[in-house]
């Protein structure tokens, strides 16, 4: 008898909450930002607000449709980015002409350490430092990190701790995506 009233008045509770969220009794939600976990919505590209290696200004870029965008989260001191870093340039130099632009985003960099490695490996008009803004919108990504969009603005490909074999993957994820 006791599970009955008990089961009676879970279903009541859960209908009163059902009732109350219809009404607007909850505040909006902000808009999703990039996340690990699967989600069932599209997410819009995070605004990307960094700051230009050659200017030293802060700079707002969003994902142009049209044209995928693909930001690269780097470190000077990491590595594995040190010896992936040639693999992104050829990946960028064979799809430069396939509606795509690559961003190298430094996180937890110096300026001055980061400017050295992007004219060391000649990456330094499209460079970035990165803010706590871009950290947090894209949760601390780990390093390497890659996240992508498509064409029309969605979050369409993530990949954290980027390794030399995942560079055909994301070389794959170009192809299909700049083909259309």
């Amino acid at each position: 008898m006791f599970r009955k009233f008990l089961f009676i008045m879970t279903l009541l509770n859960l209908s009163v909450n059902a009732l109350a969220d219809d009404h607007g009794s909850t505040p909006a939600l902000a808009p999703p930002k990039a996340t690990g976990k699967y989600v069932n919505q599209w997410i819009p590209f995070p605004g990307i607000a960094v700051k230009d290696l050659i200017t030293a200004e802060p700079v707002a870029k969003t994902a142009e449709k049209g044209r995928i965008q693909v930001v690269v989260f780097i470190a000077s001191w990491c590595i594995p980015c040190q010896q992936i870093i040639d693999d992104f340039t050829r990946l960028e130099t064979k799809h430069q002409k396939k509606y795509t632009n690559l961003l190298f985003v430094f996180a937890h960099d110096s300026e001055a350490d980061a400017v050295a490695f992007a004219k060391q490996y000649k990456i330094e008009d499209r460079s970035y430092l990165g803010t706590a803004k871009i950290l947090e919108d894209f949760h601390q990504p780990e390093l390497p990190s890659v996240y992508a969009s498509d064409r029309f603005g969605w979050l369409a490909y993530r990949k954290l701790n980027v390794k030399k074999s995942d560079i055909a993957e994301l070389d794959t994820f170009i192809t299909k995506h700049s083909s259309f």
